[in-house]
C-alpha cells in the first residue's frame, strides 16, 4: 500500500453506495404507514393555512340505517325509471326502433339490479354483515361494514365483483367504514 493513500477507489465507491442504502432506507421508513388498511379513504380539505379541515359529513361511521335506507331509494330510483320506460313504450308515436331502443334500457336496469343484489349477498356470506353496491356503467362502489380491509377482504371483495361483471380492477371502489 502507497503512503498518504486513504481510501481506494474501490472503497470510495462502498461507501457511497452504504449511503444511498441508508438515504433509501430512511425515504422508505419516512414515506411508508403500517398503521393503514387497504380501501381506507379519508376526506381532506385545505383552509387558508394549509391545515387539514373536517368534513361536515361522517366518513368513518354510519348508522345501520344508511345502508336500509341506501337500499331502499336504490329500490324507488330503479322503480320510477322502470316506470318512466313503461310510459315511454305505451306511446303511440314511438317507432320500433325507439321501442327497442326502451326494451334494452329495462333489460340493463334489470341486470344491474340483478347484479347488485347478488354481489352484496355473496359479500354478505363472505362475512360482511352490511354492503352497498352501486354498480355504474363503466364502475362499481361498494360500501361496506368494516373497522378496515385488509388485503385478503379487499381481494375476495374485488374477485366477486369482477366474477359477476365486467368491471376492471381499475374502476372498482371499496368503502370501509365503522
Amino acid at each position: 500500500m502507497k503512503k498518504g493513500k486513504v481510501f481506494t477507489k474501490g472503497q470510495a465507491i462502498l461507501v457511497v453506495m452504504v449511503l444511498c442504502l441508508g438515504a433509501a432506507v430512511w425515504l422508505n421508513m419516512k414515506f411508508s404507514s403500517n398503521e393503514k388498511y387497504l380501501g381506507e379513504a379519508a376526506y381532506v380539505n385545505a383552509d387558508d393555512q394549509g391545515g387539514v379541515v373536517a368534513t361536515s359529513a361522517k366518513a368513518d361511521t354510519l348508522d345501520k340505517d344508511y345502508f336500509e335506507t341506501a337500499a331502499k331509494e336504490r329500490a324507488s330510483n330503479l322503480k320510477k325509471q322502470q316506470e318512466t320506460v313503461e310510459e315511454t313504450l305505451r306511446s303511440s308515436s314511438l317507432t320500433d326502433e325507439e321501442k327497442a331502443s326502451a326494451v334494452d334500457a329495462v333489460t340493463g336496469l334489470v341486470k344491474r339490479m340483478e347484479q347488485e343484489s347478488n354481489i352484496e349477498a355473496l359479500l354478505k356470506a363472505k362475512d360482511f354483515a352490511d354492503a352497498l353496491v352501486v354498480i355504474g356503467d363503466k364502475d362499481v362502489n361498494v360500501v361496506v361494514r368494516s373497522d378496515g380491509l385488509t388485503t385478503t377482504q379487499t381481494l375476495r371483495i374485488q374477485d366477486i365483483i369482477t366474477s359477476q361483471t365486467n368491471i376492471p380492477l381499475a374502476n372498482i371502489k371499496i368503502v370501509a367504514v365503522k
